[in-house]
């Protein structure tokens, strides 16, 4: 059973994000859907992300929850956010998840982030303001659960 780790950035620190997630999940493929569009139902468990921005997730994974929300709740799922504003979180699950996601859900998690202005240069530590223990415990917990 493979993983599908689907997701959209406009900073960087998401896909970031999936790239450790990608690492620590060795059976899992990793896709930007701003590039490519995979076929969800090849796989049995997903973990979203998407960046966020004025307490909203970023467009794109908004528009694929919208679109594929019936499906979603069909498959072991986890969902990340990256948002620079830890005391927020809950909040911004709130908004931008409903009820029968937040509660079919497996893993949902904040990993941190930077503001799009103050993202790393190319050179720079990329991974300021991500919390790597707490991606590396949300790969931990979905493994365990999804097994």
């Amino acid at each position: 059973m493979a993983i599908l780790i689907l997701y959209a950035t406009k900073s960087g620190a998401t896909e970031q994000c999936a790239k450790i997630l990608s690492e620590e999940l060795s059976d899992s493929t990793i896709c930007n859907i701003e590039i490519n569009k995979p076929n969800i139902e090849e796989f049995d468990r997903i973990i979203l992300g998407a960046g966020v921005r004025d307490g909203k997730i970023y467009k794109p994974i908004r528009d694929f929850i919208k679109k594929n929300q019936n499906e979603l709740l069909n498959k072991s799922m986890g969902y990340f956010i990256c948002n620079e504003k830890p005391k927020k979180t809950e909040e911004i699950i709130d908004q931008n998840f409903s009820e029968d996601l937040k509660k079919a859900a497996i893993c949902m998690e904040s990993f941190g982030g930077y503001k799009a202005y103050a993202a790393p240069e190319k050179d720079a530590d990329q991974l300021k303001g991500i919390f790597v223990e707490k991606i590396k415990a949300f790969s931990e917990k979905f493994k365990q659960l999804t097994n």
